[in-house]
């Protein structure tokens, strides 16, 4: 999520610069709920009235995103849906306002055999929204992990995510008819054995993939289920009119504390989200890129309602080292080379962004500063063309992103004129719509895409791992490195987390020496919120934060 794959995967980025400021597209699954939900039963679902103004109620309004899948955890890969779904359900740990794994259906954990067992202790006061509130029990868990790893239901994050548990790939694979390694000791205790430790696990487990579902919802309805998700989240679904509006309620039986709103209504309509705010129609909304030095100088009467905060997400580019011209190193270190990022981002972004100095987030526990991206060097950068194999009879290139149709904007049209006036080298921009950007990626056909990701949780190994060891499925772009291999296979079982950090820095550092991914800005958070907004997590990743919510004049 991405967040989450945004990529969810976290994450296939378009750039476009709109009126209303900078705004990056995270397009990463196609598919989406086209119906409404009905209103769930038991509890007042009305929307709550704002006659008295924005700040009088209890109701947190909102900008939203279309989801881009149904609300079902396991087929979560994006941030756009995965804002609602870890509203709705949880699992057996969360991450809190500081990222820090704390418990959430489970209220202990202990770690056993060398890293390799996991046992949870369950609290046994969470129910599920509604159904007579059924108690969740060990056997829920293993249930939605069972389901998860089901072929039949074809998730697309289990493996990369759940693949170390043992016998979760022989179930995807139809090769077992369950997960031996997930075993209910009795009604309030699960153990989960790893295939090898792992000092991230534990972080992979907020991911939404192994959330807990209603096994008798789902069998009493299994194509329906998701208009009316049963969760154990701190929100439940209430209303859901696609192009319009979502709506959560609040779950006063929440065991980790109910919301202190009554709901969240996340509009996903168009318009001009700072006209919007002006007019006390939503709470918050991204600060517009052509007001960001007023906003910052103080000069602009809504300064100090100015909030900013470094993400966890990176926005690149992946050239193709399969196809001509990028399977030449020198192309694409040249490519890497004609990019102007320190100027692009001042000039037409007006510094909104931070410059990416790698492939993990500057913002990232445990990222080392001593990885370095390819400096902008226009005569360098001729150099390695003049000396590729590519040299006076460049192919037609062609860099795709996806936007459905939508102009590329002017951030992908001032590097591709860095490239042409750099290189000499012509690159057409061509837009598709999010499924057949994902089928490209996934059979890797493109050239070169406009691509991101967004943390799924604070780990490099989130980025490096997930993204470039040989044999993981999201390595969609199928790179192949034998020396990073090495480092990410000895990182993976290295329970020293710093040593394990170090392992990545030299990992991170050889990919990015082979140019097959060009990082181009890490994000920043630029937001207003209204001073009546109090508790609102500054989270640089999506992580369930509206139960922290307030609303009350300061």
């Amino acid at each position: 999520m991405s967040n989450r794959m945004l990529a969810l995967m976290m994450g296939v980025v378009a750039f476009l610069i709109l009126a209303v400021g900078v705004v990056f597209v995270i397009a990463l699954a196609g598919g989406g709920n086209d119906d409404a939900a009905p209103a769930s039963p038991g509890g007042d679902d009305r929307p709550r009235s704002s006659a008295g103004g924005i700040c009088s109620g209890k109701s947190l309004i909102i900008p939203g995103s279309q989801p881009n899948t149904v609300l079902d955890p396991i087929q979560v890969v994006d941030v756009s849906t995965s804002e609602y779904v870890v509203e709705i359900f949880g699992g057996l740990v969360t991450l809190d306002p500081d990222l820090k794994v704390v418990g959430d259906i489970a209220e202990s954990w202990e770690v056993s055999n060398g890293g390799r067992t996991y046992t949870f202790r369950l609290r046994d006061n969470v129910v599920f929204h509604t159904g007579n509130q059924r108690r969740v029990t060990a056997e829920d868990v293993k249930y939605s992990i069972e389901r998860a790893a089901d072929p039949a239901n074809a998730s697309p994050t289990v493996v990369a995510y759940l693949g170390n548990i043992v016998g979760l790939k022989d179930r995807f694979q139809g090769r077992a008819p369950s997960v031996s390694g997930v075993k209910v000791i009795d009604e309030r205790t699960l153990q989960i054995d790893l295939i090898e430790p792992s000092d991230y696990f534990i972080f992979e487990l907020t991911y939404p993939v192994s959330f807990v579902v209603d096994r008798q919802q789902i069998e009493a309805d299994p194509r329906n289920w998701t208009r009316n998700p049963n969760g154990t989240g701190p929100f439940r679904l209430a209303e859901f009119k696609p192009a319009e509006r979502i709506r959560l309620v609040k779950n006063p039986r929440y065991h980790l504390g109910a919301p202190k709103v009554d709901e969240v209504i996340f509009q996903l309509g168009g318009g001009s989200l700072l006209t919007q705010y002006q007019n006390d129609e939503i709470h918050l909304t991204p600060v517009p890129a052509s007001l960001l030095d007023s906003i910052l100088d103080g000069s602009n009467p809504l300064s100090k309602q100015y909030r900013s905060y470094r993400g966890l997400a990176t926005f690149y580019f992946t050239l193709n080292p399969n196809k001509p011209p990028f399977d030449d190193p020198k192309v694409r270190q040249a490519f890497a080379m004609s990019i102007d990022r320190e100027t692009i981002n001042t000039v037409l972004l007006f510094n909104y962004y931070e410059v990416a100095g790698g492939i993990a987030p500057g913002a990232m526990p445990g990222r080392s500063s001593s990885v370095k991206t390819y400096p902008y060097d226009p005569q360098r950068a001729k150099q390695l063309l003049s000396e590729s194999k590519y040299a006076g009879s460049m192919p037609r290139i062609i860099l795709t992103y996806a936007g459905s149709g939508a102009a590329p904007g002017d951030l992908l049209v001032a590097i591709q004129e860095n490239w042409q006036n750099v290189l000499g080298v012509t690159v057409e921009l061509q837009a598709i719509d999010t499924a057949a950007f994902l089928r490209e990626q996934r059979q890797g056909n493109f050239q070169i895409q406009s691509d991101g990701w967004s943390a799924d949780y604070p780990d490099p190994e989130n980025f490096l791992g997930k993204l470039f060891a040989s044999d993981s499925p999201l390595n969609y772009t199928k790179y192949r490195n034998p020396e990073v291999d090495a480092l990410l296979k000895q990182a993976r079982v290295e329970t020293n987390r710093e040593r394990r950090y170090q392992l990545y820095a030299q990992a991170e550092q050889k990919i990015i020496d082979d140019a097959s991914i060009i990082p181009t800005f890490w994000s920043v958070e630029h937001m207003l919120v209204k001073p009546c907004v109090q508790g609102l997590p500054d989270a640089p990743m999506t992580i369930p934060k509206f139960r922290y919510v307030e609303i009350k004049e300061p």
